[in-house]
């Protein structure tokens, strides 16, 4: 009897954490086969408008928009939101000639409110493609053109590559090691299985036909909101990987974890919105996105994976040792090829060391995230700068 009870929360333990595992080891597997498309001559002009929303980034924005201005063309125009700032953002924002576009206190908050108050206001302005870009990210070289050409290929709605920096810290390793995973080998598993990518907040590319009908209403994470809306739309959403951007990390573990909880604290609000809906697409799209929804974390999933595998020992429960054994090899799959793919360097391999504290770190995260969406989902705020 105590055999078949470990046996019984060894399968409960199993179980998620294989969903995430098959997940990640289709596209990995399906990212190997990834190749940039050919580049389109004489690509049709767009303006680009790019938005900024920025809640107190004074420390972050001058270097996002020395990037920005050191790449736009004459025919593109940047706006930033200065959203209720009460620091210098929108005196930065004015000193580079950017649009500025205030929001005060007693404004919805948030990031989803921000975003829209920028498509109202360019609404009476002339632009071909908005492209959205956090204050604290860092395009590079060719940005523009990149976007230029997957639109000029047919595409509506983009994905830039989107990194984590680089960084000495175990907390920039973590942020390099997720990104690499999320950024560039999943993207590039569903451009190979012809899947809409996900958009990540920055380095988003939306044709004005698409922005215009679009609602950011999510309290958080609204560009996932956003990415599942198209999704049941038929809407494809592109990866750009010519078009790569860096962002910065948390400046601690304590300023991460909000980060994190405010992602599956979203996740987990889209999960309960939309898998039902996707469900009913009957696409092979919609599915996809609906598995990716109720996947764990890649941290969490190997978490919950070696704890069924210890109690499926100890049970002496062979098909569940072997079950949780292949979604560990699935997990250590992905994460190899997101390492080849993504370069993350020796740092990200030796902090490898300490997976033990990440995984638990990530587990209590899903925790609390959970937590919080009890009474529905609320406002986290911006993130903390120092």
């Amino acid at each position: 009897m105590f055999r078949f009870v470990l046996a019984a929360i060894a399968l409960a333990l199993l179980l998620p954490g294989c969903v995430t595992a098959l997940h990640l080891g289709l596209m990995s597997l399906a990212s190997i086969w990834y190749r940039a498309p050919d580049l389109v001559n004489d690509p049709p002009a767009i303006k680009f408008l790019v938005v900024i929303p920025a809640h107190n980034e004074e420390l972050m924005l001058g270097a996002t928009l020395t990037a920005i201005y050191a790449q736009k063309r004459e025919r593109d125009e940047v706006m930033v939101v200065d959203d209720r700032s009460t620091d210098r953002t929108g005196e930065i924002a004015n000193s580079f000639g950017a649009l500025v576009l205030p929001r005060v206190e007693g404004d919805e908050p948030g990031r989803a409110a921000a975003r829209q108050t920028a498509i109202r206001r360019s609404k009476s302005m002339d632009w071909d493609a908005m492209m959205m870009v956090d204050a604290d990210s860092i395009v590079e070289e060719g940005f523009f053109e990149e976007c230029e050409q997957a639109l000029a290929a047919g595409a509506v709605a983009l994905q830039a590559r989107s990194e984590a920096a680089h960084g000495r810290r175990l907390v920039d390793q973590a942020a390099l090691a997720s990104f690499a995973i999320q950024g560039v080998t999943l993207p590039r598993g569903r451009e190979v299985l012809r899947l809409p990518v996900r958009l990540r907040g920055t380095g988003m590319v939306l044709r004005r036909e698409l922005v215009e009908r679009l609602d950011f209403r999510a309290k958080a994470s609204e560009d996932l909101q956003v990415s599942l809306d198209l999704v049941q739309e038929g809407v494809r959403i592109r990866h750009v990987e010519r078009a790569r951007m860096r962002s910065a990390n948390a400046d601690s573990w304590k300023i991460a974890s909000t980060q994190k909880q405010r992602y599956e604290a979203g996740r987990m609000a889209a999960a309960r919105e939309f898998v039902p809906k996707l469900l009913r697409c009957r696409t092979w799209a919609g599915f996809e996105a609906a598995w990716f929804l109720v996947s764990p974390p890649f941290a969490s999933a190997a978490g919950f994976l070696a704890l069924g595998l210890a109690l499926a020992l100890i049970a002496n429960a062979t098909v569940l040792v072997w079950v949780g054994l292949a979604g560990l090899a699935a997990l250590a799959l992905a994460f190899a090829v997101a390492s080849v793919q993504a370069r993350v360097g020796w740092r990200v391999l030796a902090a490898l060391a300490v997976a033990p504290f990440f995984i638990l770190w990530k587990l209590v995260i899903q925790l609390k995230s959970a937590v919080r969406l009890r009474g529905g989902l609320k406002e986290f705020g911006a993130t903390e700068r120092r």
